[in-house]
């Protein structure tokens, strides 16, 4: 006797899998959260060309490295056309909290754009953006309106938006740089004056991140 098939409720459910490239994604994610700072070890090459220039050494010069200590602002983006990827923004969420820290990491959530309506609660609690701590690090997870079908009006008052956004972040010395879940040549040209921006999936490798944020 045949039996029926398992209704879909009763089959397990597949594994998640991450936009970025399993194997990188941490390395990758370090690159995007941490800042370069002059405190590695003593760079001697600079210290031979400044003794050699008879240069007057105050500080040693260091080697630049990365750091997390700075903390790290997630600005996550619940609008329609991001709706398709909610499950790919938690997981990542939860990632970057495990990379950062829970004490250095915020998360604040958005539609379409943090700067009128932001918060880490129901949309109602949202007020107007505001950034973190100087020198935290910003990570922008949009489409930026890439997956909607909104006008030209709209798409205007979006550019406009952003623009406003970066320029409260860079006052407040927070560089930002945003994964968006679209090809990289559908990306807006303007969004990527206002900061780097990187395809979130499988074409981005940890080399590309280190060459867009250099």
């Amino acid at each position: 006797m045949l039996h029926p098939a398992q209704p879909d409720q009763d089959r397990s459910p597949l594994p998640y899998q991450s936009l970025l490239p399993p194997s990188s994604e941490a390395a990758t994610l370090h690159v995007l959260l941490s800042r370069t700072v002059p405190e590695g070890p003593v760079d001697l090459e600079r210290l031979v060309e400044q003794l050699a220039g008879n240069v007057t050494v105050e500080a040693l010069p260091r080697l630049p490295v990365r750091t997390l200590r700075f903390g790290v602002q997630v600005l996550v983006d619940l609008g329609e056309g991001m709706e398709p990827f909610l499950r790919d923004e938690m997981e990542l969420v939860d990632r970057v909290t495990a990379i950062a820290g829970q004490h250095g990491c915020q998360v604040r959530y958005f539609s379409g754009c943090p700067l009128h309506r932001s918060g880490e609660g129901a949309g109602w609690t949202w007020k107007p953006y505001r950034p973190p701590a100087e020198g935290a690090k910003v990570l922008v997870l949009s489409d930026f309106g890439c997956n909607g079908g909104s006008g030209r009006s709209a798409a205007e008052r979006l550019r406009k938006d952003w623009q406003e956004t970066a320029k409260i972040m860079r006052r407040s010395g927070c560089p930002a740089v945003a994964l968006s879940p679209v090809p990289q040549t559908r990306i807006p040209s303007w969004m990527s004056t206002l900061m780097p921006v990187l395809s979130w999936d499988r074409t981005t490798t940890t080399a590309q991140a280190q060459v867009r944020l250099s």
